[in-house]
């Protein structure tokens, strides 16, 4: 039977493939089982979306029918039940299973959007009604430790990156009408909260998972912010030296752990704001494209050759 093991071997001797590829390629060459986690994990994300998305259009279609009472009863029994999994796991000191963990969540979101629900229709935090998201962000970080989930702890954060009142979709940050100087300090402030919270949390527990969750959503969080500082002057001149070090840092960081992420977050938000900053003072469609392709062009070559160094062994 014709193998490829030996030359997949030779090419990792070689430096050409890494240890990973190299142990997938000799997985596939032997018919060995392989895992389908990255694919499971996506087709339950995106149940858990449609699930969502089908609760909305129901209750969107039967409010008046239904009633509010009857409508948050509902709610609140289904997300008990989808969290049903996680507590009999808790209870008998097992780790969550994959399907476990994204039920999890979609109890956690169907909890939040009957309390949003809730709260439009009942009013029950009155005048302090703005601070449910904070109240989310602390009930789901309490679940999220409570059973170790990483995807519940997502679900906290976001919660609070709305509470800081940065719910601006990524493609938005580049308008003015929605970027301002008071968006990107409310942006670097949740980012510096979420980077103090990370850290309080490997001294207190070492043995953490959730580091890259905090990391993920404290770096996205920094360079919005200080996109929206590259937008106008004055705050100009505080935007650019901040993007400048925070896309070093990332690809150093990205450099040193290995993670491709990070090379990607700096080189990408890097020519984000440099395109932000140039292309308004052009003159030109013309000359506009043409800058953005430049641009666009010298960041994939530099993420290229970040990445060949990032693949290469190391001495």
């Amino acid at each position: 039977m014709h193998t490829l093991e030996s030359e997949l071997r030779t090419l990792r001797a070689e430096g050409i493939i890494d240890d990973a590829t190299a142990g997938n390629a000799l997985a596939l060459d032997r018919g060995a089982v392989f895992s389908l986690q990255l694919e499971l994990r996506a087709t339950l994300y995106a149940g858990v979306l449609l699930v969502m998305a089908g609760v909305g259009i129901l209750l969107a279609r039967n409010l008046d029918r239904i009633g509010p009472l009857a409508i948050v009863l509902m709610i609140a029994f289904a997300a008990a039940a989808c969290g049903v999994p996680a507590l009999r796991a808790k209870l008998a000191g097992r780790a969550l299973t994959v399907a476990g963990d994204y039920l999890l969540l979609l109890a956690v979101l169907l909890g939040s959007a009957g309390l949003a629900y809730a709260e439009r229709q009942f009013t029950l935090l009155g005048p302090w009604w703005s601070w449910h998201l904070l109240l989310l962000a602390v009930v789901h970080a309490g679940i999220a430790y409570a059973f170790a989930s990483p995807l519940v702890l997502a679900a906290s954060l976001t919660s609070l990156v709305g509470w800081f009142g940065v719910g601006v979709a990524a493609g938005e940050v580049l308008q003015f009408s929605y970027s301002t100087p008071s968006l990107g300090a409310r942006a670097l402030a949740c980012a510096a909260v979420i980077a103090a919270w990370r850290y309080t949390d490997r001294r207190v527990r070492p043995e953490t998972s959730f580091g890259s969750v905090f990391d993920h959503f404290a770096a996205n969080l920094a360079f919005w912010g200080t996109l929206s500082w590259c937008l106008e002057w004055p705050w100009l001149a505080a935007g650019l030296p901040l993007l400048a070090a925070f896309a070093y840092g990332s690809v150093r960081r990205g450099l040193q752990t290995g993670r491709e992420a990070y090379l990607v977050y700096g080189m990408v938000y890097a020519a984000i704001g440099i395109c932000a900053v140039v292309v308004p003072r052009l003159h030109g469609m013309t000359a506009s494209f043409g800058f953005v392709l430049i641009v666009v062009c010298a960041a994939a070559a530099a993420l290229w050759q970040l990445r060949r160094n990032l693949r290469e062994p190391g001495p």
